[in-house]
């Protein structure tokens, strides 16, 4: 699958988000249960979400990360925890409760790439993306944002579309 990259300056701004420490396998079932946390922390108080939902990945040691084989990705899915945030963006600025925390992110250079198809595909597309970047002569913060543009449980898995975000400096 083609992938076409660009470099974009976004500015996200406010958000609400959820922090999370688990294993690959849990994530589909943990996102569903923040993003409808959020939604009603947003409906709760008057607040809309202005884009899609999002889940932004941190603590990534791209080398290490891109350096796996197959086997040593697959161990990964039972046993590495993944550090993330599972947020929405929001139309103000918001306290925060129970574990909901607030924030604001600022303007930054990103590589964007949209990823379509099924999710468990999205790897091929953060190695392309990865070594694009290194082509630029750029480094990859550690960490990526992906917006989830449309709900697997309503389209085909080939039409899932994930618009990929990468910080860049």
């Amino acid at each position: 699958m083609k992938t076409n990259f660009e470099i974009i300056t976004r500015e996200i701004g406010h958000v609400v988000e959820i922090e999370e420490n688990v294993p690959i396998w849990k994530m589909p079932k943990v996102m569903g249960k923040n993003f409808h946390r959020i939604m009603d922390y947003l409906k709760t108080n008057n607040a809309e979400c202005t884009d899609a939902p999002y889940a932004r990945y941190l603590d990534i040691n791209w080398e290490e990360q891109m350096s796996k084989g197959m086997i040593a990705n697959l161990v990964g899915m039972f046993t590495k925890k993944w550090h993330f945030m599972t947020g929405m963006p929001s139309s103000v600025k918001l306290e925060g409760e129970y574990g909901i925390k607030p924030g604001f992110i600022e303007g930054q250079k990103y590589v964007k790439a949209i990823h379509k198809g099924p999710y468990q595909k999205v790897g091929e597309t953060y190695k392309n993306m990865y070594n694009w970047i290194k082509q630029q002569g750029l480094t990859a913060a550690p960490e990526s944002i992906e917006f989830y543009m449309n709900d697997p449980g309503k389209v085909k898995k080939e039409d899932i579309e994930t618009v990929v975000l990468i910080p860049v400096e």
